[in-house]
């Protein structure tokens, strides 16, 4: 698996495929390995490009938190280094904020953008202290 160093670690990334660049992102306590299934039936039409956030899969952990802006220079350093222009953003749940995060720092490098199982709203308390509570087993 490629990986790109950023903030002194180590973000891994898949790159497979030809055609549009699509940029997966994955949610929170997932990896790259969750769009194994969309790679395979979309890899003869698009680039697929799935992402290790920082803390997640095989990508080092900058710190105990990861705020969506760090997750989103992260996702740049590695569309940076496949030097890509605009791409397409599919982020799952947390990876969706991350896009969001992304889109709206980098809005030129942004072809589409889209949001699975995702919002564009913030968290509920419910959701926040589920999270937490889920992240410290």
């Amino acid at each position: 698996m490629p990986k790109v160093r950023f903030k002194d670690i180590n973000i891994h990334f898949s790159d497979q495929g030809s055609g549009s660049a699509v940029v997966l992102l994955h949610g929170f306590l997932e990896g790259s390995w969750m769009w194994d299934e969309v790679v395979q039936a979309l890899r003869l039409r698009y680039r697929l490009i799935c992402v290790d956030l920082p803390g997640h899969g095989q990508s080092d952990c900058i710190g105990y938190v990861h705020s969506m802006d760090e997750m989103a220079e992260a996702v740049m350093a590695v569309i940076q280094s496949l030097k890509l222009r605009r791409v397409q953003l599919v982020g799952h749940s947390m990876g969706g904020y991350v896009a969001l995060a992304f889109a709206e720092r980098w809005p030129d490098h942004v072809k589409n953008l889209v949001l699975y199982q995702s919002t564009a709203r913030a968290d509920s308390p419910w959701k926040k202290r589920t999270a937490i509570e889920s992240s410290s087993w």
